[in-house]
């Protein structure tokens, strides 16, 4: 009993010394703590921590910037409510490349010190050979990149930019005599010339109207092209527990020149398409001179697209033709641009008749028809029109066939979808061969013929002219309602 009380009496003892150490510490831990915090952190351990802050100016503070670059040399002026590129007074800017360009001088953070030039006279005398060394190391002797900002106050705050570090993703930078290492996003915004701050926005959103006038010319085009755009109201009912009318609206599209036809809306896309909110790849001139515009092309333009709202005038849009990268140069009307712009983009740039009206040919009425032939390698198939007492009769082959299919047929097979544009010569034989021929003797023969390019398309040819390729799919489906309309069967559209 005596030794188990003897046990118990140390083990107290012990937790006491343990239990008086650990207060002790906490005590010396915190005394610490509080004494860091009254004196603060250091300047080095800011750095490591939140990087160094080089500069904090709001745009409001900014009275203009100079950016000297490799391609160009300008200034950015702050006119109070705004920047505008110097000598671009009157013109629009980019509000987002000159916001992200001034978002960078709120706060221009680096992320450590790498190297200081002395500001002392008799420093700089002992250790010249030194700072050029220094700033030959970081690329500072003749940097690419100078920016200067003036304040409102007149304080001028100048950076230069040296070479990429090692990592291409950091940039050595040189202000205040202090060499730096910051991330590269600067550089993006220092890189750009002057034209990349004014805004490269072409036209705006399709507006509300009742009509428009779409009329495309140009060198690219044998004649004009005029499309007229007319909205129309449809009223239609909704009946649950009670009768609603929804009013929609819809476009009907016609072309009036060089023929008059109604164009589906899906075709009408070819010109629509490319037009609104159009915007340019890049800013190339500002108010070309004469040689200028000839040098970009725009003295004939290769493409010209004009609408008219309401019998008011919108816009016109002059093209270039495309360069060896398929871009193009466009100019808009009332602006002294030169804008760059890709080719992919302008639906309407090469858009012809055939390809508005999805045929190469404009079929006549059934009943001026005197004969269509339809050969290929295997198969041929002769209809002959016949008018007797003001009826219409039709045979193939020899075979009295229907003339209601025969119309249809005739419409649709000759209404050959052109894909696109080509400047391409045939070099095979015809895989298949239409020709049409009229009750008025005058009139010459049309002959279509469909030539194999060698890649899965077809040469368009009408009358020994070849424009436009489209799919080898159309031999066989022109054949095949050929074949169906002398078995009495339906015609399919081409697809």
């Amino acid at each position: 009993m005596k030794k188990q009380t003897t046990v118990l009496v140390v083990s107290l003892v012990i937790v006491l010394i343990l239990t008086g150490t650990m207060f002790f510490v906490a005590a010396r831990f915190r005394d610490g703590s509080e004494g860091s915090s009254e004196e603060g952190l250091s300047a080095s351990d800011i750095s490591q921590e939140e990087g160094l802050h080089l500069l904090s100016i709001s745009s409001s503070e900014i009275n203009t910037i100079t950016i000297e670059n490799p391609s160009d040399q300008f200034t950015l002026v702050n006119q109070g409510d705004g920047f505008v590129v110097e000598g671009f007074e009157e013109m629009p800017v980019s509000k987002l490349n000159i916001n992200n360009l001034v978002a960078f001088f709120y706060d221009l953070t680096a992320e450590r010190e790498l190297a200081s030039l002395s500001d002392s006279k008799e420093e700089q005398e002992q250790v010249i050979g030194d700072s050029e060394t220094i700033l030959a190391e970081y690329g500072l002797v003749y940097p690419d990149y100078k920016i200067q900002i003036t304040t409102t106050d007149g304080k001028e705050e100048k950076l230069v930019i040296g070479n990429h570090a090692p990592d291409k993703n950091r940039i050595y930078l040189l202000y205040n005599d202090k060499v730096y290492l910051l991330d590269d996003a600067l550089l993006d915004s220092v890189s750009k010339n002057r034209y990349s701050f004014l805004d490269n926005n072409i036209t705006e959103v399709e507006p509300e109207y009742q009509q428009a006038k779409i009329v495309l010319s140009g060198s690219v085009r044998p004649s004009p092209i005029t499309l007229e755009v007319k909205v129309i109201e449809e009223e239609t009912k909704q009946e649950d527990e009670e009768t609603t009318v929804v009013f929609s609206q819809k476009k009907e599209y016609t072309m009036t020149t060089p023929l008059e036809q109604t164009i589906t809306e899906a075709s009408a896309e070819q010109v629509t398409k490319g037009l609104y909110a159009l915007y340019a790849n890049a800013i190339e001139a500002v108010s070309p001179t004469a040689e200028e515009m000839v040098a970009f092309g725009l003295d004939e333009p290769y493409s010209v697209i004009s609408v008219d709202f309401d019998g008011a005038q919108g816009f016109t849009l002059k093209t270039s033709s495309p360069n060896e990268n398929n871009y193009v140069y466009l100019m808009k009307d009332n602006s002294q641009m030169v804008y760059l712009v890709s080719a992919s983009r302008l639906s309407w740039l090469t858009v012809q008749t055939e390809q508005l009206t999805q045929s190469i040919y404009v079929p006549a009425q059934t009943e001026e028809l005197s004969e269509l032939r339809v050969t290929s390698q295997n198969k041929a198939y002769d209809f002959v029109v016949t008018q007797s007492d003001g009826e219409m009769t039709v045979s193939c082959n020899g075979q009295e066939i229907d003339g209601e299919l025969f119309e249809e047929l005739y419409q649709t097979i000759t209404a050959i979808p052109p894909s696109k544009m080509t400047a391409g010569e045939p070099s095979f034989d015809a895989a298949l061969t239409m020709v049409v021929s009229y009750r008025d003797e005058e009139r010459k023969d049309d002959t279509i013929e469909l030539i194999p390019t060698g890649s899965g398309s077809v040469y368009l040819c009408i009358n020994g002219e070849s424009k436009y390729t489209a799919s080898q799919d159309m031999v066989y489906q022109i054949l095949d309602n050929c074949e169906n309309v002398l078995e009495g069967k339906a015609v399919s559209n081409l697809a």
